[in-house]
């Protein structure tokens, strides 16, 4: 009888514009060939969802864009969106897992899911496996948060955050596992986006908020530096109006696209551009990177540790905020004939190596 575990996530289904929800939707579809696999969200995106109401993080997030909403949301705390997700999918997610009983619980929803398990383990001893997505971003701020939760197995994506957790919690079992990339739906053959760009077109994708991570600025203002290149940009966000009035100023209406697609077209975005590039100051892991390459395309980023490992020989990384540097390594990547080296690249990632790898950890608990 196939052991089963339990998957949780509310924006799962709702939107996907987030690794967390687009990464326990791939898990639960490919831990499905080794368990009997629930992915319990607000909203049906398979197979395997089991559909328990609350407020996810995305709707709160729409109605924030009214400022007023917006002010009278962060009067008090600065997450709203997710503390919202999180005290509504407890007070749902909880019974429902009281009364259908699982053999793991796997939250992919930061403290919200955290909770729900934490209660279920502490009335049925169900070992909580947990993967923590945020690594070292905020000089670790998240992952000490979610630690206090002291999950049965702690899932990192590198060795840096590993020697971290046992640092400061030397009890705490902690595995490397990276991410996965889902290799049948991002692939270079298919259908392409109709963009509408010249030339040569480079891709980055993000939400469009000056107050995040993702620095789009950086990459709109680094293909400004170059003849005949194109920056399309997939994202949406509170600052689309800023970012496109930026693009005018220093592109022109010619060399840019601002656009939003559902996340079953993302593939064909990836296929009809020649690079791709995303100016992050930080990130735990990068699947979008990833989705890039497995659709063939070279890859600019950010260079860190992290980034090194996952771009290898299939782009280039550089110091994003030194402008002429960053130009320069867009304008080298897109003058080189990259061969396979992306697609290979990709292929130690697969959805299907990373799950193998999870399911070992699900049967030792």
């Amino acid at each position: 009888m196939k052991k089963k575990i339990a998957v949780i996530h509310p924006e799962a289904g709702f939107s996907s514009s987030g690794g967390s929800q687009l990464s326990a939707y791939e898990m639960a579809e490919h831990l499905a060939a080794f368990f009997d696999v629930r992915l319990i969200s607000s909203s049906k995106c398979s197979e395997h969802s089991v559909v328990i109401p609350c407020i996810p993080r995305g709707k709160v997030k729409k109605l924030q864009r009214n400022k007023t909403m917006d002010w009278l949301l962060t009067r008090f705390v600065s997450n709203p969106s997710l503390l919202i997700e999180s005290i509504t999918s407890f007070l749902t997610y909880t019974p429902y897992l009281i009364c259908k009983r699982a053999d793991v619980v796997y939250p992919n929803n930061d403290y919200g899911g955290l909770a729900v398990a934490a209660v279920i383990r502490k009335l049925f001893k169900t070992p909580i496996l947990y993967t923590e997505r945020a690594g070292m971003v905020s000089n670790g701020k998240v992952l000490r948060r979610n630690l206090k939760f002291k999950p049965d197995c702690l899932v990192v994506f590198n060795q840096e955050t590993k020697d971290y957790v046992k640092e400061i919690a030397p009890t705490q079992r902690v595995e490397i596992i990276p991410n996965g990339v889902n290799l049948s739906l991002f692939s270079p053959q298919g259908a392409r986006y109709e963009h509408g760009l010249e030339g040569k077109v480079v891709l980055t994708v993000g939400a469009l908020n000056r107050q995040n991570h993702k620095r789009i600025q950086l990459a709109i203002e680094a293909v400004s530096k170059l003849n005949d290149v194109s920056l399309l940009i997939c994202g949406d966000g509170p600052d689309v109006a800023y970012f496109t009035d930026l693009c005018e100023g220093k592109l022109g209406s010619d060399r840019y696209r601002i656009v939003k697609v559902d996340f079953a077209d993302i593939p064909n975005v990836y296929r009809s551009v020649d690079a791709f590039t995303l100016p992050s100051e930080d990130e735990p892991f990068g699947r979008v990177y990833l989705e890039a390459m497995a659709s063939g395309l070279p890859v600019i980023a950010t260079d860190d540790a992290m980034r090194r490992t996952l771009v290898g020989n299939a782009g280039n990384v550089c110091d994003v905020t030194n402008i002429d540097e960053y130009a320069a390594a867009l304008a080298a990547t897109l003058s080189t004939d990259w061969e396979d080296k992306p697609t290979t690249q990709a292929a130690d990632y697969s959805w299907q190596s990373v799950a193998e790898q999870y399911a070992k950890v699900i049967n030792s608990l």
